[in-house]
């Protein structure tokens, strides 16, 4: 993987924590403004409710992004190690020989 895949793939990650934490967020002040009574407050409920939902939206649509790109990546793995096994097996030996020499270190 290079490095500007490793870090698409990071910031990606980062995205969703970062949702997810909004998203819990958003959802406790939601809560505790359930408690509050005056008109002001009914404005922010529904603000934050319409935040809450669009977070939910993005967050499952980041989660079904990351799981078709997933797929992808399964599959074209797949179709090189089927088309190229000694390749393969050369790649897997040769990675498991640095791993060994560099764990005997």
């Amino acid at each position: 993987m290079t490095d500007t895949r490793q870090q698409l793939a990071l910031g990606g990650q980062k995205m969703v924590e970062d949702l997810r934490v909004l998203l819990t967020d958003s959802e406790e002040m939601l809560r505790l403004a359930a408690n509050v009574p005056g008109e002001g407050v009914d404005a922010l409920r529904e603000r934050l409710g319409a935040h809450v939902q669009t977070l939910q939206s993005a967050l499952g649509d980041a989660q079904q992004n990351a799981q078709r790109r997933y797929r992808a990546a399964t599959v074209n793995t797949e179709r090189y190690v089927r088309h190229n096994p000694w390749r393969s097996i050369g790649i897997a030996a040769g990675a498991g020989f640095l791993l060994g020499v560099l764990s005997a270190r």
